[in-house]
């Protein structure tokens, strides 16, 4: 016969191997999202496969975006950048304790490194990233050249085309005249 207090053991038992066994999933069913710094690309991978490849701005010389694996602190559809003048950062989704987010972007150029140290994205692409993320939760992890701009970059602003400006006409002062006889005043 099993004592009460072995079917309490085992109830105990099963409860708690039943809640790591939850904890390990909804760890697994979070997005994954990888941020290559070298390439200037973020994938983001949803529980259920489907994938996405964005070009991203990180941060530029000086601001650079730091490498390592993070989870998201929190979520702001319509957060405004304390310190960049109240700068629009849609859909941020806040990684870092210094305030570093994935959001989106109004402004061109994504590709290259161009941010204060935030990752940036083109507005759809952030909202969809965003809704996915309050979904499911995510991790996040950031690999790459610190401050990006890779080979990958180099060449392409190898390869594009320079504009040259014409030389600039030179100018000389007239030779210094005085009615003084030799004598400047000043």
């Amino acid at each position: 016969m099993v004592s009460s207090l072995m079917v309490s053991v085992l109830r105990f038992v099963g409860a708690l191997a039943a809640a790591v066994l939850l904890t390990a999933a909804a760890a697994e069913a979070a997005v994954r999202i990888r941020i290559d710094l070298t390439a200037q690309r973020l994938q983001a991978v949803t529980p259920q496969g489907e994938t996405v490849t964005w070009k991203i701005s990180s941060g530029r010389r000086g601001y650079e975006t730091p490498t390592g694996n993070y989870s998201v602190m929190r979520m702001e559809a319509d957060h405004h950048s304390d310190e960049y003048d109240q700068a629009p950062m849609p859909y941020s989704m806040f990684f870092s304790p210094r305030g570093l987010a994935i959001h989106g972007s109004y402004e061109r150029g994504l590709g290259r490194p161009l941010s204060h140290g935030c990752v940036r994205l083109a507005v759809p692409n952030a909202r969809q990233l965003f809704e996915w993320v309050e979904k499911h939760g995510a991790t996040v992890e950031i690999t790459g050249g610190a401050g990006g701009g890779g080979p990958a970059i180099a060449r392409e602003e190898a390869e594009r085309p320079r504009m040259t400006r014409p030389a600039r006409p030179t100018y000389e002062e007239p030779a210094f005249q005085s009615n003084w006889g030799g004598f400047a005043p000043f």
